[in-house]
């Protein structure tokens, strides 16, 4: 992956994987706009956002991110990634199981002066709640 495109890894590797504070304050402005699916939007600060991921690293251990294809136009940034975790209870009323699943999802950045500002996720959340429950099987 070329050098200006190092900050993606940082945001899934760092900021995702590891909810640390020094890649956010480098990557994104603050607040910054998270939009996810269904249409909800939030303006969080750095706090909120790391708090939110932090959760999210209680509930999925053993993270692994995997980039698989970039667009970028302009101050737009397209990137399409899956992630290998360890279910650890916590999620959708769902119990612990200490499950091995797969997530995928594209998240789309907007970037003004360097710093993104917003950050649009879309993401597998119903293939992940069939994995842990067999809902449809």
């Amino acid at each position: 992956m070329v050098d200006e495109k190092a900050w993606i890894l940082h945001w899934f590797d760092d900021i995702w994987a590891k909810a640390n504070s020094e890649y956010l304050t480098q990557l994104a402005a603050e607040p910054f706009n998270f939009h996810l699916p269904g249409g909800k939007s939030y303006n969080l600060t750095h706090t909120d956002y790391l708090n939110f991921i932090s959760i999210w690293c209680q509930r999925f251990r053993n993270v692994d991110f995997t980039v698989l294809d970039t667009i970028q136009d302009g101050e737009k940034t397209v990137v399409r990634y899956q992630c290998d975790a360890v279910y650890s209870g916590g999620w959708a009323r769902i119990p612990t199981k200490r499950q091995k699943v797969l997530i995928t999802g594209i998240v789309i950045f907007q970037k003004k002066n360097g710093l993104i500002t917003d950050c649009w996720l879309e993401d597998s959340s119903f293939d992940l709640y069939q994995q842990l429950t067999q809902y449809l099987d």
